[in-house]
């Protein structure tokens, strides 16, 4: 990862593939979660998996050379996991009314949200701030 738009790009990709070739298995994996509920002994595989989730999604936020917390590579995290279950019932008004009509634009509201907006950003280091 070199910089945010590759991250936008990377994020949306993700997106676009939970709605797309990604469908069946994110469909079975939100079952999981399902059953998990019910299943103490997958409920801690699958917090592992979320634990590790977190991490990656930190790590690529930082190397995009944004000012990465715990509490924002969250917010980003969750945000995109929420967005699954929308993606995947397709529902055109939901989607719409999120920004999921469009992933690549989701994810850059989505970063621009949490971090504030890439030209502000850019303005600001610009002027040693």
């Amino acid at each position: 990862m070199t910089d945010r738009a590759t991250l936008v790009a990377m994020m949306g990709a993700l997106l676009a593939d939970a709605a797309g070739p990604g469908r069946q298995r994110l469909l079975a994996y939100l079952e999981l979660h399902a059953e998990a509920a019910r299943a103490p002994w997958l409920a801690a595989i699958l917090d592992d998996i979320a634990a590790a989730d977190l991490t990656v999604f930190e790590e690529a936020q930082g190397a995009a050379g944004l000012p990465v917390t715990q509490e924002r590579a969250a917010a980003v995290t969750l945000a995109m996991q929420a967005a699954i279950p929308h993606l995947l019932a397709g529902g055109p008004h939901t989607l719409a009314a999120a920004g999921l009509d469009d992933p690549d634009r989701f994810a850059r509201d989505l970063l621009d949200a949490v971090y504030g907006r890439a030209e502000a950003q850019s303005e600001k280091y610009a002027h040693g701030h």
